[in-house]
């Protein structure tokens, strides 16, 4: 199949991130973003025109669901409510649609409810920041990074191949995975973690009664607790999307916390040791 026009749906850092990626290594193809506003302009929509990263801007679906590759870049219980306008418009036999959500057994199922499973290739590029918006976007954001890719059972070769050209060409490092280990390894790598810097931020805020812990907080606590930036509404989204794993790498965290507190608690030397030093051998592998 050849791919000559992409449409956006959703179009923050990582949407923005892509675009910018496909505009230079497909100068000629037709970039359109949806506006989902309608009736006013969209401010960042409008900034990528003028930057030539998007050809135009819509707010008919249908023209989206005319494009031959659909990215689907909204928060990931969004995207679903997407598929389900997309679906009556769009020809499954000539269009892909794709999106970049960390969750992807709920996209998986209404792709099966809607009959879309022979035009949908998952994807879920391992980076970002945390700070959210087009205006951050950069295509060097994708370099170096891991980029999954969850097909279904009937999704056609020619559209799993340019994806995963697409990725290598961008400069990351496609990884094919299904969809319940995708969202089992991310819970335990990306979903949880953000429950848990999140936890040690309203910890501290609920004792901070007097200012002092936010006057001293440094390079530490700022470190382990810098993805709390990230956009609430994404990760409301996510953690309802992805409850099971997510619950489940709690529940195995906790254990591993409660040990923890118990060698500190009876001042077991020895276990207080390998608790530092098995994560510091585990962690130093990480490249």
């Amino acid at each position: 199949m050849e791919y000559f026009s992409f449409g956006f749906i959703g179009f923050g850092l990582i949407g923005g991130t892509i675009a910018r990626a496909l505009r230079k290594l497909y100068p000629d193809a037709h970039i359109t973003g949806y506006n989902y506003k309608k009736t006013e302009p969209h401010k960042k929509l409008e900034m990528a025109v003028r930057e030539n990263v998007l050809d135009d801007v819509t707010a008919d679906i249908n023209v989206i669901a005319e494009c031959d590759v659909i990215f689907l870049c909204a928060p990931v219980l969004k995207n679903i409510a997407y598929l389900e306008e997309l679906a009556p418009a769009m020809d499954c036999k000539k269009t892909m649609i794709t999106d970049v959500g960390s969750v992807k057994g709920n996209i998986l199922k209404k792709v099966e409810e809607l009959g879309l499973e022979e035009a949908f290739v998952g994807g879920h590029p391992m980076t970002g920041l945390e700070k959210t918006g087009y205006e951050y976007s950069d295509e060097a954001l994708l370099k170096g990074c891991y980029y999954i890719v969850s097909p279904t059972e009937k999704s056609r070769r020619s559209d799993v191949d340019f994806l995963k050209g697409f990725i290598v060409r961008a400069g990351a490092h496609p990884v094919v995975i299904d969809a319940d280990r995708h969202d089992t390894v991310v819970a335990g790598i990306s979903h949880g973690p953000h429950v848990v810097s999140a936890a040690l931020v309203n910890t501290v805020r609920e004792l901070d009664k007097d200012g002092i812990y936010h006057l001293l907080a440094a390079g530490g606590f700022r470190d382990i607790t810098r993805i709390s930036s990230s956009s609430p509404e994404m990760w409301h989204d996510i953690c309802v999307a992805n409850k099971d794993s997510i619950v489940e790498f709690l529940e195995q965290f906790r254990e591993t916390l409660n040990g923890a507190e118990e060698a500190v608690r009876s001042g077991d030397d020895e276990k207080i040791f390998k608790y530092f030093n098995s994560a510091k051998f585990y962690r130093d592998t990480f490249m």
